[in-house]
């Protein structure tokens, strides 16, 4: 197969989470990813866009647009999201510890945490002045 590439932009808003969702959805599925790579893939960029709008563009990112690229190959999807905030690399904070008990964590990184656990990797890169967040799924 060669190399697909599909790319959707929505305003830097909460109400648009569900329609990068279900975008993901149909990225993947085209792409063949089983039930479940469909239901990380979802996951993953729910948590990563609620990020961006709520910490990246505190909840004021009508006027900022959040970028999906997705490139689909043989054996991989590539979901990058791209967006206007201030440089921020969510990889550089440090991982939550899944062992402290509950009552003694901290409410916040969790998202990325489970990310990590979904994707078959994930790294970050500032160009052009936007943040670059890109995931990796294996397909099959």
């Amino acid at each position: 197969m060669a190399k697909q590439i599909r790319k959707l932009r929505l305003p830097g808003e909460i109400s648009q989470v569900r329609a990068a969702c279900d975008f993901i959805v149909e990225v993947a599925q085209d792409a063949g990813l089983g039930d479940d790579g469909v239901f990380q893939c979802q996951l993953s960029v729910e948590e990563i866009f609620t990020n961006i709008v709520e910490h990246g563009y505190g909840h004021d990112g009508g006027d900022k647009s959040i970028e999906l690229v997705c490139e689909i190959s043989d054996d991989m999807l590539v979901i990058s999201l791209i967006d206007e905030a201030p440089p921020f690399n969510p990889l550089s904070l440090e991982e939550p510890d899944p062992d402290t008990p509950l009552w003694e964590r901290d409410t916040g990184g969790w998202g990325v945490y489970f990310v990590r656990q979904y994707m078959n990797d994930i790294r970050y890169k500032l160009e052009n002045q936007k943040n670059h967040l890109i995931l990796e799924k294996k397909i099959g």
